[in-house]
């Protein structure tokens, strides 16, 4: 990819889209209600991008995998220009929280080496432009209250309950 690509799509839980450059995935977006409110959250950058289904396609399959509870295929390479040092090892922490597990904004600022740093990890968590890629759906208070979500707290209910349906071992039957 020469230059700055999207694609916007439709998921079962709304219209998502992706932004990546030559370097990799700049940016998802959460299902939303419209196409217009997807391209609106890719932000300024999607204003000098070209929509390239074909460049985004690795991306795209990454993020409906994710959404879907689907084991995802590799994930595209992220471009985290502008990203501050934390924000990078936060965000590489959540990713290490296992699919139908839920850890705690405590818990996620000791894993990215700055324990007692439980808000900036939330801040980290906020600021997550490679949502659901970066799953911090899994991130919750410390008495296990789901808090905020970009996509909004039913979103996250739902991601985290179909994690956990899929996460479960198979049971066998007993006859």
């Amino acid at each position: 990819m020469a230059r700055f690509a999207y694609d916007i799509f439709w998921t079962a839980l709304g219209w998502a889209a992706v932004l990546g450059s030559p370097n990799g995935l700049r940016r998802s977006v959460l299902p939303v209600a419209t196409p217009r409110e997807a391209l609106d959250a890719l932000g300024a950058e999607a204003q000098r991008a070209d929509r390239d289904a074909d460049a985004m396609a690795h991306a795209r399959s990454a993020v409906l995998a994710a959404l879907h509870g689907t084991s995802p295929p590799p994930e595209p390479p992220f471009d985290l220009e502008g990203v501050s040092p934390f924000f990078r090892v936060a965000w590489q922490a959540c990713r290490s929280i296992p699919m139908g597990e839920t850890r705690s904004y405590a818990w996620l600022a000791e894993a990215a080496g700055r324990p007692g740093a439980a808000r900036a990890a939330g801040q980290a968590m906020a600021r997550n432009r490679m949502a659901p890629l970066v799953p911090c759906h899994r991130v919750v208070a410390s008495d296990g209250r789901l808090g905020g979500y970009g996509g909004g707290l039913a979103l996250k209910e739902r991601l985290l309950a179909m994690e956990a349906a899929t996460a479960m071992p198979a049971r066998v039957a007993l006859k």
